[in-house]
C-alpha cells in the first residue's frame, strides 16, 4: 500500500488514518481520487476537502466512519447515501453483543478497504448488489454457532463468506500452522475469494478459460479431491 500525505502540513499520513496526528486535520479517503484527503470542517456536518484535485469539493463522513469508528472513507455531500461504496458491500456484521466483534469488524472491514483499493488501482469496477441484484459483490462477516455450526470462508456466485474468526490473529496463526501454510491473512481471504468472483465475471465463458486453466488448473475438477491431493502431495513440480 503505499503513503500519503496530509494537504494541510505534508505530513506522511497511511491508508487507514483518520487523523493527521501533525496538524489534527481530519483524514478520509475519497474513492473518486483513490487518495486520502485532509478535509476543514464546513459545518452542517459538511466536510471541505483540501486535495488539490478535489477543488474544494463538499463531502460527508460514511455513517460507519462517523457513528461506528470501523471506516475512514467520505461520501460526496450531495449524495442521498449514508454508506460508502466500501461499506454498501457488507450486508452482514457481526453481532456486536459480543465483546470482541466490534474490533473484528474492524479488521474486516480494514482489510476488504484494502482489496477495494487493488482492485480500483488494475481498473476492476465492483458493483454491489444494490445496483446489480445478479452479479453484484456482497460480503457476510459470520462466526460459527453455538450448536457447533461451522461458518466456511468462501465464495458463492458474488457473495463472500469471511468466518470472523479469522480476524482473531492468535485464532488465524493456529490455523496456519496446523495446515502448515507459509502465511495466512484477512486480506489473502478477501484476494482469493474475490480472484473466484472475477473468474465468474471475466474468464468463465470466453476464449481466455484455456489460458486460465494452463496457468491455475482445471476449475472443474473436484475440489475435494483436489484439496486432498494439494496436502497430500503439494503443488504440481511445474
Amino acid at each position: 500500500m503505499k503513503t500519503f500525505h496530509c494537504n494541510r502540513c505534508s505530513q506522511f499520513v497511511f491508508f487507514e488514518n483518520v487523523l493527521c496526528e501533525r496538524c489534527n486535520a481530519l483524514l478520509g479517503y475519497v474513492p473518486g481520487l483513490t487518495e486520502i484527503s485532509a478535509f476543514e470542517d464546513a459545518g452542517e456536518g459538511q466536510w471541505r476537502s483540501l486535495h488539490p484535485r478535489a477543488g474544494g469539493a463538499l463531502y460527508r463522513q460514511c455513517d460507519n466512519f462517523a457513528v461506528e469508528q470501523v471506516c475512514n472513507w467520505m461520501i460526496p455531500a450531495a449524495s442521498p447515501d449514508t454508506l460508502c461504496a466500501a461499506c454498501q458491500l457488507t450486508h452482514t456484521i457481526p453481532d456486536l453483543s459480543e465483546p470482541d466483534n466490534r474490533l473484528y469488524w474492524f479488521r474486516l472491514e480494514t482489510a476488504k478497504r484494502r482489496l477495494l483499493y487493488t482492485l480500483a488501482s488494475l481498473g476492476l469496477t465492483v458493483e454491489s448488489r444494490q445496483s446489480d441484484p445478479d452479479h453484484g459483490l456482497a460480503f457476510e462477516f459470520l462466526e460459527d454457532g453455538g450448536d457447533g455450526a461451522r461458518v466456511m470462508t468462501g465464495h458463492d456466485n458474488g457473495l463472500i463468506t469471511l468466518n470472523i474468526a479469522e480476524a482473531d490473529d492468535a485464532h488465524r496463526e493456529r490455523v496456519r500452522s496446523a495446515m502448515g501454510e507459509p502465511y495466512r491473512t484477512l486480506l489473502g481471504h478477501f484476494r482469493h475469494e474475490c480472484g473466484h468472483y472475477f473468474f465468474d465475471r471475466l474468464i468463465a465463458g470466453t476464449r481466455w478459460v484455456e489460458p486460465y486453466r494452463k496457468l491455475f488448473g482445471d476449475e472443474r475438477a473436484d475440489y475435494g479431491e483436489a484439496l486432498d491431493a494439494y496436502y497430500q502431495n503439494g503443488p504440481p513440480a511445474d
